[in-house]
């Protein structure tokens, strides 16, 4: 391995932050190492999995966090403890596989509930000058034959507020009771995977196929806008319900699930990531340190490939 790389792990292990893990990335010279032969790059990647395991599991110390870390890094094997739960990203093992949240378990969003009526008041009025949505399933995933149907399709659409953590202020200073509302809101605070804030659209008729997401450490918050009066619903993990004006639904994403829209109608929620309440603080820093620098390392593999 070359002085730069073998430099650069030397870095990983030392970083007090994830701006110093950040900065070393930066001085990396990733021309080099793409053109270093298949034995070279393959040794890096390795050295690479043994310092960021190292890195994490020394500066985070809490047992749940460390078998998360150890699983991630193959160290362990950890296995879904339902066959229901897939996330295609983050599987932290240490919450329980609960696909349904009753609101009064999660201590953050009760404060919220006298909050919902003037939000959707506000949302409502907000559509009523005919936003411009835009489709929530990229034309990309139309390689994907569960999505083609709806891929850059406006029968499922969304208004973002926040997308990938990045807040859209324009948005929110048009919406300031609801800005007022995420900003006590527990949100899942991981960028740029998290948190998602978004005014979701279902067009009549439509069903969106069972999916799965991101990661079991957040929860998805359905605040109800507008409704039609019947026809529509939600299925989590097999068990389907409806929403309701001034109550919030609440799940754990990473279980399958879909919706549907068989009104005349359409119907739109507010959503939003919530934190997982199974996590403490500890936790919640941890995992959003460790994923900011795997996205870093990440991006440094795809490179080199």
């Amino acid at each position: 391995m070359d002085p730069d790389s073998t430099q650069f792990l030397d870095a990983i292990s030392a970083a007090g932050s994830v701006e110093e893990i950040e900065l070393a990335c930066q001085r990396l010279s990733l021309d080099r190492l793409a053109a270093a032969p298949p034995s070279g790059r393959d040794a890096f990647r390795a050295g690479l999995a043994v310092r960021l395991h190292a890195h994490l599991s020394g500066k985070f110390p809490h047992p749940g966090f460390r078998r998360w870390v150890d699983s991630y890094f193959g160290c362990s094997r950890e296995t879904f403890r339902s066959p229901l739960q897939q996330p295609n990203y983050i599987y932290y093992p240490a919450l329980p596989p609960v696909p349904w949240i009753p609101v009064q378990d999660h201590p953050g969003l009760p404060p919220l509930i006298p909050a919902l009526p003037e939000v959707a008041e506000e949302i409502s009025g907000f559509l009523a000058d005919d936003r411009a949505f835009a489709p929530y399933v990229s034309a990309e995933a139309a390689r994907d034959a569960r999505w083609r149907e709806l891929a850059a399709n406006p029968a499922w659409s969304s208004l973002h507020l926040i997308k990938g953590g990045v807040r859209d202020e324009a948005m929110l200073s048009a919406l300031p009771r609801t800005r007022a509302f995420l900003a006590a809101a527990p949100l899942a605070e991981f960028p740029p995977h998290a948190p998602e804030c978004f005014i979701s659209r279902l067009m009549p008729g439509v069903r969106l196929p069972p999916h799965f997401g991101v990661s079991n450490i957040k929860l998805t918050v359905h605040v109800p806008i507008e409704l039609p009066p019947a026809g529509c619903s939600i299925t989590v993990a097999g068990v389907t319900r409806g929403w309701r004006q001034g109550e919030m639904l609440v799940f754990d994403d990473s279980f399958e699930h879909s919706a549907q829209n068989l009104s005349r109608q359409s119907r739109t929620v507010l959503i939003f990531d919530a934190w997982h309440p199974g996590l403490g603080g500890e936790e919640r820093e941890a995992l959003a340190y460790s994923i900011r620098a795997l996205d870093l390392m990440n991006g440094i593999l795809a490179r080199i490939a």
